[in-house]
């Protein structure tokens, strides 16, 4: 593998590690949701760095690992879960006031949660550095493509959406699941991609978070039934049914932009990037050329008075037409070609 390829690698194992380290040092320190936010987002960033690694060099020191950082992940998501419908329901009570068992039923969940995550936060640590020095010499010495590991979540993701059912919204979490490895590999890989559109990963989170509002009414519906379920007492129905109502909404949402997924990567290793091709030059109207003078016309003889009245009058009865052309902007779609947490 290149030289270049190798040291930014080494350069993101260093600062992921040292990310992980600190953010776990401030939550011991203060714990609070804004912390526990960013301990997700570093677990989360040194977990797609080592699933980059272990594509380029497979290792069982890095699947070690890779199940460790897992799990305290998965402890982290039901919180984040559980506060996401907090928020929810809050904005909710006034509106539909049978939403308000449930939001105390979710409170108490939380108090519960961040006392096992306070408890959890002991327990994580940032990594094997031994092990992650000599997976990056693996690596250095394989060669091979750094960019192999974005084009194999790329196609995955193309083959699960392939497979889309819009009234089967499992076939929608399956591309989720495949496109937020996609998403994250293309974040490891932005360094060694210069000529990478400053917007590009923004654009990917934004279609990832499509699919996550979707996840997150799934999620409502399915704590709504379990609630239900042990509370009989309790009129539900109607924050189902509203529920249900959002959900459909979000699928609709993600169905309109389901082929932006087309634009983000190339078809094929051997493909060139999007962003590297030309764009074809669209061909410009034809100035105008005034025409070459011609003869004179002939004068006519004048009309009479009463025939240029006629005229007049028939004139001003015909409806106007001409003007501007109108002209719309179509959307163009580009054709061909984990417990995950919900929006982030």
């Amino acid at each position: 593998m290149q030289n270049l390829a190798v040291t930014l690698l080494q350069k993101a194992v260093r600062e992921r590690t040292r990310t992980l380290r600190a953010q776990v040092k401030r939550c011991r320190k203060q714990f609070s949701e804004e912390a526990v936010h960013d301990l997700r987002v570093a677990m989360r960033r040194l977990l797609a760095l080592l699933d980059y690694l272990a594509f380029l060099a497979p290792s069982p020191a890095l699947r070690k690992m890779r199940r460790e950082i897992k799990s305290h992940l998965d402890a982290f998501d039901a919180l984040r879960d559980t506060q996401v419908m907090l928020l929810e329901t809050t904005q909710r009570l006034n509106e539909l006031p049978e939403v308000e068992p449930l939001h105390r039923f979710l409170q108490k969940r939380e108090k519960r949660l961040l006392r096992q995550a306070q408890k959890d936060i002991e327990n994580i640590r940032d990594g094997d550095a031994k092990a992650l020095r000599a997976v990056l010499k693996t690596v250095a010495q394989k060669g091979g493509d750094p960019l192999a590991p974005v084009d194999d979540a790329y196609q995955t993701v193309l083959h699960r959406l392939a497979l889309v059912d819009p009234s089967d919204t499992a076939t929608i979490h399956r591309v989720r699941i495949a496109f937020k490895r996609f998403r994250y590999s293309a974040e490891v890989a932005k360094p060694l991609l210069t000529s990478m559109p400053a917007e590009l990963l923004e654009r990917l989170h934004d279609y990832q978070t499509l699919m996550g509002e979707i996840q997150d009414m799934e999620v409502m519906l399915r704590t709504i039934d379990q609630f239900a379920a042990r509370h009989s007492d309790c009129v539900m129905e109607p924050v189902r049914e509203y529920y249900r109502a959002r959900h459909a909404e979000k699928v609709a949402a993600y169905l309109q932009r389901l082929n932006e997924v087309y634009s983000f990567w190339r078809s094929a290793p051997e493909r060139p990037l999007p962003w590297e091709v030309t764009p074809p030059v669209e061909p410009t109207e034809k100035e105008y050329e005034p025409a070459e003078p011609s003869e004179p016309p002939a004068v006519q003889p004048e009309a009479p008075a009463y025939e240029a009245e006629l005229v007049e009058v028939s004139a001003a009865a015909e409806p106007r037409t001409g003007g501007n052309d109108l002209r719309e902007d179509a959307a163009v779609a580009m054709l061909p070609t984990d417990n995950e947490e919900g929006t982030g």
